[in-house]
């Protein structure tokens, strides 16, 4: 039986570098990377080259470690939380007020089913509930997803909203829907 332990990074600039050994500078950020890159580049056939961009320095990022009976331990979940602000970003509220985004949920496949995204996404918002100074950029509590199609009831049972008047769109060959959540700050 598989326990799990859920670990955070924090912002860093230059997450994605490499240090002077050629070793990843910040291991969490690392390993859900590889869970990234499983799940959207082998299994959805998306481009390697988006997967890392600019929000991965400014942003926290969590990652579930699964733990078998041999005290081994591997990630198999990962989530991202971007702050504001979202600059020329095309989807807005209709309030105008900033907003952080959920993204880059992903769990390997044969650890979906067991409730870690449900677990990643929940996490990350209590976070941000908690940490609002933090999050900074007048933030007030709400929180955009671009959801896949297919996980869009996921995201309605945590309580997000599909804003109809954004549509779907195409990311990589995946059609996507902006969801809202307004957090009791």
């Amino acid at each position: 039986m598989d326990s799990f332990t859920f670990s955070m990074q924090p912002p860093a600039q230059g997450i994605t570098r490499l240090n002077s050994n050629k070793q990843p500078q910040y291991p969490i950020f690392n390993d859900g990377l590889q869970v990234r890159m499983t799940v959207f580049v082998d299994e959805q056939n998306c481009d390697p080259e988006n997967e890392v961009d600019a929000d991965d320095d400014r942003s926290w990022h969590w990652v579930v470690y699964a733990g078998d009976a041999d005290g081994r331990c591997k990630a198999v979940g990962v989530v991202r939380l971007v702050p504001p602000p979202h600059g020329g970003h095309q989807h807005q509220h209709e309030s105008g007020k900033p907003f952080v985004k959920i993204g880059r949920l992903a769990v390997l496949p044969t650890y979906r089913g067991k409730g870690l995204a449900r677990r990643l996404v929940e996490m990350t918002l209590e976070w941000a509930a908690e940490h609002k100074m933090d999050v900074g950029g007048g933030w007030e509590g709400l929180v955009l997803i671009h959801a896949q199609t297919d996980v869009e009831a996921m995201y309605a049972r945590l309580g997000f909203e599909t804003d109809k008047s954004l549509g779907q769109w195409d990311e990589e060959g995946i059609l996507h829907v902006g969801m809202w959540k307004i957090l009791e700050l």
